[in-house]
């Protein structure tokens, strides 16, 4: 298992965030966790990247507790096995895309020739037109593929995406979703995704349910028919 998170309890101050929440996460797979805007699902995936603390439980990457490590070894963890993709992309406004791309690469505790994974992931995410230049100039679309490139330079094994699709259009959030379908498949890529679009969690082989602190597994049965029945309507 690559993921296993136990027993996860956060307060902040009276208020209980997360109460006793545990979920696991496989090579290869899809997690889509949803929930009310402010209920604790951004913590949570900063917990599991190591950002912040919890009151009590565990977080085992590949059968290691990363909470018991200090901010170094957390931080390469990060750089080295996790890519993040934000609602707003947090790309550095006075980088160009290539720059912004390869920055994690660069601060690798062993830096290596990125060229070539450079290379194959602009073909990969068709961003060749865009390369040189700076996020104030590209749509959100582009915007978002950029991230995600520089969110995979590095090879995570685990993307934590926080509302990739949240602030796109339409056609631009089918996107990604579908490239999000093509790094599971081709890449292998676990994928944790807090979310409110559908689409993200049709795709999802898992969805969770965070409400009142309490994470719930969600019958992917139910949202299948759910999702079917808006499909019909629309038609009509």
């Amino acid at each position: 298992m690559l993921l296993s998170v136990e027993n996860i309890n956060l307060k902040f101050g009276k208020r209980i965030i997360l109460n006793n929440v545990s979920f696991k996460a496989d090579t290869g797979k899809i997690i889509a966790i949803t929930g009310k805007s402010g209920c604790g699902k951004t913590t949570l995936l900063g917990i599991v990247s190591g950002l912040l603390n919890p009151d009590s439980g565990k977080v085992f990457y590949n059968n290691k507790n990363i909470l018991r490590w200090g901010d170094f070894r957390k931080s390469h963890f990060r750089n080295k096995e996790i890519g993040f993709v934000f609602q707003f992309f947090n790309l550095m406004p006075d980088m160009s895309s290539y720059q912004n791309i390869i920055f994690p690469a660069l601060i690798r505790l062993f830096p290596r020739n990125v060229k070539k994974e450079l290379n194959s992931l602009v073909e990969y995410l068709n961003i060749k037109d865009i390369i040189n230049h700076y996020p104030t100039t590209l749509s959100g679309g582009e915007r978002q593929r950029v991230a995600i490139a520089r969110a995979i330079i590095n090879k995570p094994k685990m993307i934590l995406a926080d509302e990739p699709t949240g602030n796109l259009d339409n056609t631009t959030a089918e996107d990604i979703k579908n490239l999000f379908i093509k790094l599971k498949k081709e890449e292998n890529m676990s994928l944790i995704i807090v979310t409110h679009d559908k689409r993200l969690v049709e795709i999802a082989d898992e969805h969770l349910h965070l409400e009142n602190g309490i994470l719930k597994k969600q019958s992917k049965q139910k949202d299948t028919k759910k999702i079917k029945a808006v499909k019909t309507v629309k038609k009509k």
